[in-house]
């Protein structure tokens, strides 16, 4: 019997940089780009990130990979786990958004599963060039894109189990499997290794007394590491990864056909987006339209009776449950993942930025007050992205309204580059390793130029 991991693991290690399209590459590079960006803030704003750190740093450990944003260096897997929980943390990763219809959504944040795990392994292998540091990437990215679009329901609400690090985990593996340059047997036992570190309660993620969302991908990058290096160590893993993971975390509810179609013709990271806005994606077309209202009509704070979002399951579940506690959120991560605080910021500030969520500003009482007012109607047809209503009730009796049918940052919507640049040198100032503004635009320029770097050293250097 032929097992779904065995055909991932063939292409995997038979796919070359010359076998991508020029979009794929293009998309890779910037998902890079923007991943290692928003890597910078969280070492100085988020302390469960900092905390992690510490915990390495005290061990006294040394290594050969490249604590990012914190400087030092740590073995490969303490880095990835380090690294990894910077991606998130600020949750303004890039994102693949994909609506098949009203009420069947699928996200991931592809490139926080995959850069962390192969860049450290690219540290520790000590020689490994830009084009097969993109190829990696891409192949990570497109297998965790691919195990969830496999599903045949909504990946949030309709199952217990969060896609990101589920599936994200296997695609840390992918990427850096092929840095490490397994053999097709060692990496279906890589993946073998993966199914034991598959994990993440969408319950526990969106609690809003915890902290894990903002480090969940420390975890999935240590642990794709950790079943790479073991696979290249010689240890074997089971053959039936794949079929098991569907069948004991999903019930077998899937089409095993999606994960294997065109494989190696088609790359689904090209799906890709990017975040405008610091804050769960699900929040963004809320935002634009807050925005839009505030700036077309001035509101000010004083003016407003009641905002009303219409919202979808997702919505309803996860952005305003429990309203008293999304109302006034105690945690930077539970903040991003708050309809009513989210539309106070938008609303009291006009616009929607890294500091309106630091700790220290969690107790605006301009944005408390405007997120008590903050409502919310439901609609079972509406999606987790789109599209969305936010309603205004002014104080004269006014009735306002706005909205938004496609993401903002999706692909039907992109970024300009223009804004992804500006993204990245505004992240870069809050590292707390300084970075000089010469090597910050050093940074773009090998990032955008990934494929003429002959060995991603020249990258890590820049960082250290």
């Amino acid at each position: 019997m032929r097992y779904l991991a065995e055909d991932v693991a063939e292409n995997i290690v038979k796919v070359k940089y010359e076998d991508l399209p020029s979009e794929v590459t293009e998309i890779t590079k910037k998902g890079i780009l923007d991943t290692l960006g928003v890597m910078f803030p969280p070492t100085t704003l988020e302390k469960a990130c900092i905390a992690l750190y510490e915990m390495v740093r005290g061990e006294g450990v040394r290594g050969q990979s490249t604590l990012i944003g914190f400087g030092g260096k740590a073995p490969c897997w303490m880095a990835a786990l380090v690294n990894g929980s910077l991606c998130h943390a600020m949750d303004y990763d890039d994102s693949v958004d994909i609506i098949v219809d009203s009420t069947t959504n699928f996200i991931t944040h592809p490139t926080g599963s995959t850069f962390p795990a192969a860049l450290a392994a690219a540290e520790k292998v000590g020689s490994i060039s830009g084009k097969d540091f993109i190829t990696a990437v891409a192949l990570g990215s497109d297998l965790n894109i691919r195990l969830g679009c496999a599903l045949k329901r909504k990946v949030l609400g309709d199952y217990s189990w969060f896609s990101v690090t589920t599936f994200g985990v296997f695609g840390a593996t992918a990427a850096a499997g092929k840095v490490l340059g397994l053999t097709p047997e060692q990496m279906v036992s890589a993946f073998g290794m993966s199914l034991h570190r598959a994990f993440g309660m969408f319950e526990d993620i969106t609690s809003p007394s915890s902290e894990i969302r903002s480090i969940r991908d420390g975890f999935t990058n240590e642990g794709g590491l950790l079943a790479a290096l073991m696979a290249k160590k010689g240890i074997v893993g089971s053959k039936d990864s794949i079929e098991k993971l569907y069948r004991n975390l999903y019930g077998n509810d899937y089409a095993p056909e999606t994960v294997t179609l065109n494989l190696g013709k088609e790359f689904t990271g090209v799906r890709d987006g990017f975040k405008p806005w610091p804050s769960c994606r699900g929040t963004h077309t809320y935002i634009e339209a807050a925005l839009e209202l505030v700036n077309q009509y001035n509101i000010e704070p004083h003016d407003l009776a009641e905002v009303i979002c219409t919202v979808g399951n997702f919505g309803r579940d996860s952005l305003f449950t429990p309203i008293e506690e999304k109302r006034r959120p105690k945690l930077m991560i539970a903040a991003k993942l708050s309809l009513p605080f989210i539309m106070g910021v938008a609303f009291a500030k006009r616009k929607v930025l890294i500091e309106h969520f630091l700790p220290e500003n969690l107790d605006d009482p301009t944005v408390l007050e405007i997120a008590g007012r903050v409502n919310y109607e439901f609609n079972p047809k509406f999606g987790t992205f789109a599209p969305a209503v936010v309603k205004v009730k002014t104080r004269n009796g006014k009735t306002l309204s706005k909205q938004v049918d496609i993401i903002r940052g999706h692909p039907q919507r992109p970024m300009s580059n223009e804004e992804l640049l500006a993204k990245f040198k505004d992240c870069a100032r809050y590292s707390k390793k300084t970075l000089s503004e010469n090597k910050v635009d050093q940074l773009v320029e090998k990032l955008l130029e990934l494929e003429k770097v002959k060995n991603i050293k020249e990258v890590v250097e820049l960082l250290s």
